[in-house]
């Protein structure tokens, strides 16, 4: 299987575990995925500008280390690509950990 297939799959999984189509609709986040310079998949949702979000975070990154079976948590605020600001970043999370920490750091509910 070839790595953007695979990462796919990943992102999918990492959607599913944080509540699929519900997510997304309660979020109104626009997702995407890459492969980052781990090579590990990366699931990009990139949260509506047009509420007030906690922390003024706007990017949250899910990636997923394979070697651990766990994921790294990113939360950005990125005004322009010039302007991008690390609020916090969390290694080790485990799956079950996925939608209180999205909960805590956005301030957003998943479902």
């Amino acid at each position: 299987m070839n790595e953007k297939k695979y990462a796919k799959q990943i992102v999918e999984t990492i959607l599913s575990q944080l509540g699929g189509n519900l997510f997304i609709a309660m979020t109104g986040v626009k997702l995407n995925y890459t492969i980052n310079d781990k090579h590990q998949p990366v699931l990009q949702c990139f949260l509506p500008k047009d509420i007030k979000i906690k922390n003024n975070i706007n990017i949250v990154l899910i990636a997923y280390n394979m070697g651990l079976d766990l994921y790294e948590y990113t939360f950005i605020n990125a005004q322009d690509l010039n302007n991008i600001k690390i609020i916090k970043h969390i290694c080790e999370v485990y799956a079950e950990d996925l939608i209180p920490l999205f909960e805590q750091e956005t301030g957003m509910f998943c479902y």
